[in-house]
């Protein structure tokens, strides 16, 4: 049974809480600020780090709710020390993106804990900039850039909070100067971002720690892999049509080829690699207009570049150089690490292959021996069928989309586990359940049986039509497997098996995967609320897709052409760098003279103690602005005050100076009497006459 909080002890910790020290209220306020900060990081560090983080972000919470002291150093030091050690037994090192982040992290729950001097606190609060910088190194998305920016208005109102020395000042009244110091600072963030000189890669790509896990295709496959992802809906990436879109059972987005077969697993031919050129395949022919398109790809760290069946020419990336392999696939010669952009033309049909056998098409007929036999002698089968009937290898495939079509096969995301050493002959001829790559798996194996060359293509098939935005988005969950089969004086021929047992699969007229299955948890809902929460989506889908081509994949292209649009005709180096110094001058004139007008102003407190003393002086009670409440008061209780203000009076101004003087500077209680407080203390001073 879940624990509920009785009323009474929640209303014994908020009247603890308003009645804490200002020193408690501020720490306490500080270490949350920074537990948001860490949010997003903490599952990007070792177990260890993240529990240890937050034990002592805890353990500080509490010191200062229970007033008790702080450790001592003798221990932060041997804190310190197994984190380094243990630091080193997760990374090997201390230095890097990984072992960095789990350090600062550290240092600042050990900061947090010996605190004790107006300096500590400035290191800490350095030391929780830095982290919100840290956040970017392992994510730009939208979602991290939000929670970063509502982490920084908290820092900055600590800071704020940490000059006030005097008083208790409300949060209210903190987290509006710091809203109001980004608001001032924004449009020249603003200006500067869009004239600061680009770099072909955005400076936070580094490269990604081998520990940590990488979601998506790769460039091998065991069964099973596939229907993985299925169940993962990230954006892959997302396409804008530049014309009308292609049917979805054309939509086929090729990625790795796989065409070795080996102990259950399917594999790349590592050959490839040393054919790869920066021109298409010489036996490629495209058979229909190409229809353009430009795709705005994730990090993959892969180096696989997605497009089309089949592009027209290799697409140009940023600081990459993107070529061709002989089997069709896009690759590059380094991962993938940063958004990528790219304009392709790809026309869905076309032919591509050798029209003749020769040695390379014989490697793509191996089997390893002893494997499946029940899966190889239907393959034998069928070709000694296809020979009797004068047929050849398009007799044996159809013969198999035909079998998988009207035999009782079932496509499913939970298959369960199959064999390594006989997978196939268990999924064709026993259980007939599976996924899309069992499927592909099996025709390849059968055909490679029957002697005709086969391969595995994965990729992903599909996508769904955001209307907010226009923009085709392909999630991990389209991630699909098919087929290409060899015939004579044709090449290479797609087949996919999958859409011969679940047509949908292929043609689903935009619905994805995770909307025909409960992977997300929405067949429990009502047709209403599910189509409110794809809207949702959609709308959120829109905000990243904007975020990402207007941020993340600013770069000196799309940089040279805003400029244009706004009149700087030759957008050099030159240009670039006197516009941001420009800016820069302009953002600090217009905020230095904000600066100046602000120190003229004086505060609500002293504008009401100053209508006091302007009140006194021409009463002939004369007083300086350095002049403490409490001393004028006085003054005018002295006996040899003059005799034009009455007595009454007198002590009705001495009483409104100390009122004044407590409000200032006693400790307050909670923020809503204060502001009664001042209420009355202003109407009585207005109200005032001599």
């Amino acid at each position: 049974m879940t624990a509920v909080v009785p009323p009474h002890r929640l209303g014994r910790w908020i009247r603890r809480a308003s009645e804490l020290p200002r020193d408690a209220r501020d720490t306490l306020f500080l270490l949350g600020v920074a537990l948001l900060l860490m949010l997003p990081l903490l599952p990007a560090l070792p177990a260890w780090s993240a529990v240890l983080v937050l034990a002592l972000l805890g353990w500080r919470a509490l010191l200062a709710w229970r007033g008790a002291p702080l450790p001592r150093r003798a221990v932060l030091v041997l804190v310190l020390l197994g984190a380094l050690a243990l630091t080193l037994w997760s990374f090997h090192t201390v230095v890097g993106r990984d072992a960095g982040v789990t350090l600062l992290c550290v240092l600042f729950g050990l900061k947090a804990l010996e605190t004790r001097s107006r300096r500590d606190t400035y290191v800490l609060f350095f030391l929780g900039f830095f982290t919100i910088a840290a956040n970017f190194l392992f994510s730009q998305s939208l979602g991290t850039a939000l929670l970063m920016l509502l982490a920084t208005w908290g820092m900055l109102a600590a800071l704020i909070n940490a000059n006030l020395p005097a008083g208790r000042p409300p949060l209210r009244q903190l987290l509006v100067t710091a809203l109001r110091m980004m608001a001032l600072g924004t449009p020249a963030m603003v200006v500067l971002f869009v004239v600061f000189p680009r770099f072909s890669a955005p400076l936070w790509a580094l490269p990604q720690s081998s520990t940590q896990a990488v979601s998506g295709l790769s460039s091998s496959m065991s069964p099973g892999q596939i229907a993985q992802l299925a169940r993962d809906d990230s954006v892959v990436f997302r396409v804008v049509f530049d014309g009308p879109r292609p049917p979805d059972r054309l939509l086929y987005w090729r990625g790795p080829v796989l065409s070795r077969f080996d102990d259950g697993v399917w594999r790349a031919d590592p050959r490839q690699r040393e054919r790869a050129s920066p021109t298409p395949p010489p036996d490629l022919q495209l058979t229909a207009p190409p229809v353009r398109y430009t795709v705005t790809l994730q990090p993959t760290q892969q180096t696989f570049v997605f497009a089309l069946d089949a592009p027209a020419a290799a697409p140009k990336i940023d600081g990459y150089l993107v070529q061709w392999l002989p089997d069709l696939q896009l690759v590059v010669g380094r991962p993938l690490d940063h958004l990528a952009r790219y304009t392709v033309e790809s026309s869905p049909q076309f032919r591509y292959g050798p029209q003749r056998m020769n040695a390379a098409l014989r490697a793509d007929e191996a089997l390893p021996a002893g494997y499946d036999p029940r899966s190889v002698a239907l393959g034998r089968e069928l070709a000694a069928q296809a020979r009797a009937a004068g047929q050849g290898g398009a007799f044996v495939a159809q013969a198999l989309l035909h079998m998988f079509r009207t035999q009782p096969f079932r496509y499913t995301l939970d298959p369960g586990t199959y064999g390594q050493r006989d997978g196939v002959d268990t999924f064709l001829f026993d259980r007939r359940a599976g996924f899309c790559e069992h499927y592909a798996q099996a025709f390849v194996v059968v055909m490679r049986a029957a002697g005709i060359p086969a391969r595995i293509v994965t990729g992903y098939q599909g996508g769904r039509y955001n209307p907010v935005d226009g923009t085709w988005v392909v999630r991990q969950s389209d991630a699909h497997a098919w087929a290409e089969y060899w015939l004579p004086e044709q090449g290479w021929v797609r087949a996919d098996p999958t859409a011969a047992v679940d047509p949908s699969r292929v043609d689903r007229s935009g619905a994805t995967l995770a909307a025909r299955e409960p992977l997300l948890g929405l067949a429990a809902l009502g047709p209403r609320d599910t189509a409110l929460l794809l809207q949702l989506r959609n709308r959120w889908d829109a905000l990243n897709n904007a975020w990402n081509q207007w941020v993340l994949n600013y770069g000196s292209q799309r940089q040279h052409d805003l400029l244009r649009r706004l009149g700087v005709h030759q957008p050099d180096a030159a240009t670039l760098a006197a516009l941001a110094i420009g800016a820069l001058l302009a953002a600090t004139a217009v905020l230095g003279g904000l600066l100046a007008i602000e120190r003229r102003r004086t505060d609500a407190w002293q504008r009401v103690y100053g209508q006091l003393r302007h009140k006194l002086h021409r009463a002939g009670i004369d007083s300086t602005a350095g002049t403490a409440p409490r001393q004028l008061a006085a003054r005018l209780r002295d006996a040899h005050r003059p005799a034009t203000l009455p007595p009454r009076a007198a002590q009705a101004a001495a009483d409104l100076l100390l009122r004044l003087e407590r409000w200032r500077y006693a400790p307050a209680g909670p923020d809503g009497q204060r502001r009664v407080e001042w209420t009355a203390l202003r109407r009585a001073v207005r109200s005032w006459r001599p």
